[in-house]
């Protein structure tokens, strides 16, 4: 039998190609060899170029959860070191309080660039004893106590947005727009005691609403490899010649003009809150995180409160029954114009409304993700080791029947209401509508202020019907679920 003989030099050349090859697999292998005992696609146990590839495709992370928990089961990898669980018993493990899981390195993709310098937010930053720190001085800010001295600036807007909505012409208008103004403008007069001009204009005065909407999808395309995007976008030469982001600006102009009337103890807002703090502890609340504050209370304080307001109303307006029963509740608690916080803080089907609409459209779409401690975690009854990054797939959990019930897929805030302790104890650990744990959201009090007030208002002043029932919601920003055109009509409101 005759052999074929290769020449020397591509001899060579194949077998490097072969032990480098053989190299790579070893490496990609031994990496995530300790993982073995998670299912999950081929493709992710390899690289997380496999999520970066669905991302590219259209397909949006709430559909890649879903389709992962059927075919793999509650606990998957959807990434070399990246697993999923959809067991309920795994939020209070990955979100615990006692020992946090520090944020995942996905959170500095959207560290910001200000003055030449890599700025973290209050979201963003991963020391937790830094945010423990942060959170000691700050959350006398965002108490239910300290809403009271917010409320007049809520109702400012609220009274705004009504005359606005009261004077249109065209009885048919596209509320969500009117929404995103309302809460951008509120949350400005909240830290700033004054706001954007939005809701006057009825325009994104200086591109404010596109740069935070640009940083979300900026977060959704670059997460899945964080290492790569801090390499070419967040090494130093970069960050020194890159100019300032725009809420980095923003942030920073507002923190100059407060200095510039006299700073401390000159308003009754958040900032002055942010500078109270610097002057208890300046080596924690340097300019640099004041400003980085300012960005997560702009970013964060706007775009998911209009985005809970749009995804409740749209699932009020598709259910009559509900809808009246809201009505009955806010004619019944005979409400002042605008509502106190004091009359709707309770209003235990108006706060069902708003956490079954966020359940059945979860605001956040992409996984938050946490780092699992060097010692490793036992999760949902698996051992995970140590460096792992761990989420919940919310998608999957909150269509749960073994939480919500034999009817999980329909929009009933009545189970909110009915469910015993047990029950109601499994729902709100599932609850993911404000996070969980140590680094649950500061400024959800303000969210439901702002909510809680605002949505009354606008059912007492207005009958409400959409314009195209069969018309889904849409967003156009894959990360989160930010309606952008809901449609409906309005008319001065008639009590029978």
């Amino acid at each position: 039998m005759a052999f074929i003989s290769l020449p020397e030099s591509q001899f060579t050349t194949l077998l490097a190609f072969f032990v480098v090859a053989g190299g790579l697999i070893f490496a990609l292998l031994s990496r995530t060899w300790d993982l073995r005992h998670i299912p999950g696609p081929v493709g992710a146990r390899l690289t997380n170029l496999w999520l970066l590839g669905k991302y590219w495709n259209g397909e949006l992370f709430s559909d890649i959860a879903l389709d992962l928990q059927k075919r793999y089961g509650p606990v998957v990898r959807y990434g070399p070191r990246r697993v999923l669980f959809s067991d309920v018993s795994a939020v209070g493990v990955i979100f615990n309080t006692k020992n946090s899981f520090v944020k995942a390195e996905s959170y500095g993709v959207i560290d910001q660039i200000v003055n030449g310098k890599l700025v973290s937010s209050f979201a963003t930053t991963r020391d937790e004893a830094r945010v423990s720190a942060m959170k000691k001085q700050l959350n006398s800010a965002f108490t239910t106590t300290a809403m009271l001295d917010y409320e007049p600036h809520v109702d400012h807007n609220i009274e705004f947005l009504i005359s606005k909505l009261q004077n249109l012409e065209d009885p048919e208008v596209d509320i969500a727009k009117w929404t995103i103004f309302f809460a951008f403008d509120t949350i400005c007069r909240i830290a700033f005691s004054d706001d954007q001009g939005f809701m006057d204009k009825q325009s994104d005065l200086g591109d404010t609403l596109e740069g935070a909407r640009s940083r979300f999808a900026y977060w959704h395309w670059w997460a899945p490899i964080p290492k790569l995007e801090r390499l070419l976008f967040k090494n130093r030469f970069a960050t020194r010649t890159s100019k300032t982001s725009l809420l980095g600006r923003i942030a920073s102009e507002r923190l100059q003009a407060r200095l510039g009337k006299g700073g401390l103890g000159t308003h009754s807002d958040l900032l002055d809150r942010y500078l109270q703090a610097g002057q208890r502890d300046p080596a924690t609340f340097t300019t640099s995180t004041i400003i980085g504050v300012v960005i997560s209370t702009i970013h964060a304080g706007a775009e998911t409160t209009s985005a809970t307001l749009n995804v409740t109303l749209y699932r009020l307006l598709q259910n009559p029954r509900v809808l009246a029963k809201l009505r009955a509740e806010l004619d019944a608690a005979d409400l002042s114009s605008p509502p106190s916080w004091n009359q709707v803080s309770k209003l235990p089907y108006l706060e069902a409304c708003f956490k079954e609409a966020v359940r059945i459209n979860p605001i956040i779409s992409d996984p938050t993700e946490r780092e699992v401690p060097r010692s490793g975690a036992e999760i949902a009854g698996v051992w995970v080791p140590g460096g792992t990054v761990v989420a919940i797939n919310h998608h999957a959990l909150m269509r749960d029947p073994s939480v919500w019930g034999p009817d999980a897929d329909t929009f009933r805030p009545e189970r909110w209401i009915e469910a015993d302790d047990a029950q109601r104890q499994k729902m709100q650990r599932a609850d993911l509508m404000f996070s969980a744990g140590k680094r649950s959201c500061i400024g959800q009090h303000v969210a439901w202020i702002e909510m809680k007030k605002l949505l009354p208002e606008l059912l007492n002043k207005f009958d409400i019907e959409l314009v195209d029932q069969k018309k889904p919601l849409t967003c156009r920003i894959p990360l989160v679920f930010f309606p952008d055109d809901l449609p409906v009509r309005l008319s001065p409101r008639k009590i029978e």
